[in-house]
């Protein structure tokens, strides 16, 4: 774990044969998630690369999805997972910074044992591991992509995935960095090199003009919405009828 991106795989998972069909048995006595959260904590740069993630993988990506820790501490719950319910391959997509943005603690260093535990807690659920930094995902988001894709290749054999990274470059490895190097990043800014800085919120009392017909229709007909019922999203959908894919909540929103 000494650089980005790291990768973990479950004992069970490594020590299988090549053989599709005894891979698929492993793959099957994955824990799976017991809950959606329906507001998922969300880290400083992660909604971009969200819709990375769903343009690559569309119906694969999932946020919230809550595991449960047997000693009844706050469940665990990954940035990002990817879901394959044809393999049951589950991956536990983590990005990482080097400190908190509001006050400046060190986070994900090396050997740091918060993230042992969790991901031993991931490990032992069958789920693999990648963990990416903060500023992969920001400055190479495709390529990170192009990472995730090769792993499921190489996992389940198929290489169909690839296809649509032809020409995405091989992500660069990064450093890992140390307890002390992370309060030293945190001392000069480090992550607003790479961070777009937070638009101000402004009010205006002039009254807002009202969009033609023509642009109006463009606004309203295309959205993302988290599904009210258990929390799966973002859903994209057209016009005035939704409908989810993971329990199939349907209605008409206006």
């Amino acid at each position: 774990m000494e650089r980005f991106p790291t990768v973990l795989l479950p004992s069970a998972l490594q020590s299988v044969s090549r053989d599709s069909e005894q891979r698929y048995q492993v793959l099957n006595q994955t824990v799976r998630p017991a809950a959606a959260h329906s507001r998922p904590p969300r880290g400083h740069s992660e909604s971009q690369f969200e819709q990375d993630l769903w343009r690559y993988f569309p119906g694969k990506i999932h946020t919230g999805m809550m595991m449960m820790r047997a000693d009844g501490a706050t469940p665990y719950v990954p940035d990002f997972a990817y879901i394959d319910p044809d393999c049951h391959l589950h991956i536990d997509i983590e990005i990482d910074e080097p400190y908190t943005y509001d006050t400046r603690q060190p986070l994900h260093y090396l050997n740091c044992t918060k993230d042992q535990q969790r991901n031993q807690a991931f490990l032992n659920w069958g789920w693999v591991i990648i963990r990416f930094s903060e500023a992969q995902i920001v400055q190479a988001p495709a390529s990170c992509c192009k990472t995730i894709a090769s792993l499921v290749a190489t996992l389940t054999d198929d290489n169909c995935l690839m296809s649509a990274f032809r020409s995405v470059p091989t992500l660069k490895p990064e450093h890992r960095w140390t307890k002390l190097e992370a309060q030293q990043m945190a001392a000069v800014n480090y992550r607003a090199r790479y961070l777009a800085p937070p638009q101000p919120i402004t009010k205006s009392r002039k009254r807002k003009s009202q969009p033609s017909p023509r642009s109006r229709s463009v606004v309203t007909t295309h959205f993302t919405f988290y599904c009210p019922a258990c929390g799966e999203g973002p859903i994209r959908w057209q016009g005035h009828y939704i409908c989810c894919p993971n329990c199939r909540y349907d209605a008409f929103a206006l």
